[in-house]
């Protein structure tokens, strides 16, 4: 009997303790300062209103109410730096080949009619014979020459030392430490990112992301020690379901339980009272909008569709626990 009364004292107080310092992290770690907030997010610059990570996307974007530009990097035969999401050039070029087997000047431009990357019914079309320089597939450089003080997140596509060095020497050169975001869904890159500088903040791998999860489902999340700035998850929408409209049942139900244990508005909350914000991805139609934000309380969304949210944003009133 005296062993099951300990056990149950124990549980007890630990159930007790992890749900006060569930909303109360500041009386145990130091709560973080962000150096800003974004809640429009534009997921490769804007990919359901123009040429996806162009700097005719992000331009436009900008103009129609972005706060935070998010893009892909590779790096090129001559370890060039470009903005791009695929390893190949197939999908956004029409042309055979590997970005890491060609040197930027024989990189060809973006084609001006482009699918949709989750949906080839839709095409997205630029006809502005005025706008080919723009099409061009960027250097990372450009685009912070061109948006000196617009915050970006930066999603490191490829395991190369080169091209993390690369990214970090341009942020830096550049004076961007404090308005960029970097990561990788790679656990193996983020460590490798964390070496290279400290000082950018870099958003969560798939592998700390699920321990996050896992954690604040055990009751451990409020007494463990953060190292990513920032969370970014998933939260399954119109693009997911276009996507894995071919996927079998088994990955369905795995999806479906992803789904219950990512949307917490719990967990989410006490991360951001950490000072710790949180993005959802990819979100592109109203409906999900005022999930997102109104139902388990993001910071911001990554969004195709810029302007919706943005429509979106200035119709609702919102309230936020990052300002």
């Amino acid at each position: 009997m005296s062993i099951f009364v300990v056990c149950t004292t124990l549980a007890t107080v630990y159930a007790v303790t992890s749900y006060v310092f569930l909303r109360k992290p500041q009386w145990i770690h130091r709560i973080r300062r962000p150096a800003f907030i974004a809640r429009n997010i534009g997921h490769r610059g804007g990919a359901g209103e123009s040429i996806e990570n162009s700097l005719l996307a992000f331009d436009k974007g900008l103009e129609n109410g972005l706060e935070m530009l998010e893009l892909d990097c590779h790096l090129t035969k001559d370890s060039q730096a470009v903005v791009h999401h695929d390893f190949t050039l197939n999908r956004t070029a029409g042309q055979f080949g590997f970005i890491r087997d060609i040197e930027y000047d024989k990189l060809p431009s973006i084609n001006s009619n482009l699918q949709l990357y989750y949906d080839s019914s839709i095409i997205i079309s630029n006809d502005n014979s005025n706008d080919t320089d723009l099409l061009r597939i960027p250097l990372l450089k450009d685009v912070f020459e061109r948006y000196p003080t617009t915050p970006i997140n930066i999603d490191i596509k490829e395991n190369n030392d080169e091209l993390i060095k690369q990214v970090s020497d341009l942020i830096k050169k550049y004076q961007r430490e404090h308005i960029t975001y970097w990561g990788s869904f790679s656990h193996k890159i983020c460590r490798k990112l964390i070496a290279q500088n400290s000082c950018i903040v870099r958003f969560c791998s798939f592998q700390e992301a699920a321990g996050i999860v896992l954690a604040y489902w055990l009751g451990l999340l409020p007494f463990i020690r953060l190292t990513a700035g920032v969370f970014e998850v998933p939260l399954p929408g119109v693009v997911f379901r276009k996507s894995g409209e071919n996927l079998g049942w088994k990955f369905k139900i795995i999806f479906y339980l992803a789904k219950r244990a990512l949307n917490n508005k719990s967990m989410f909350a006490h991360l951001q009272r950490r000072g710790i914000p949180v993005y959802v991805w990819i979100l592109n139609n109203e409906e999900e909008f005022e999930y997102a934000f109104k139902k388990i309380g993001v910071t911001g969304v990554m969004t195709d569709y810029p302007t919706q949210l943005q429509k979106y944003l200035k119709s609702n009133k919102l309230e936020f626990i990052l300002e």
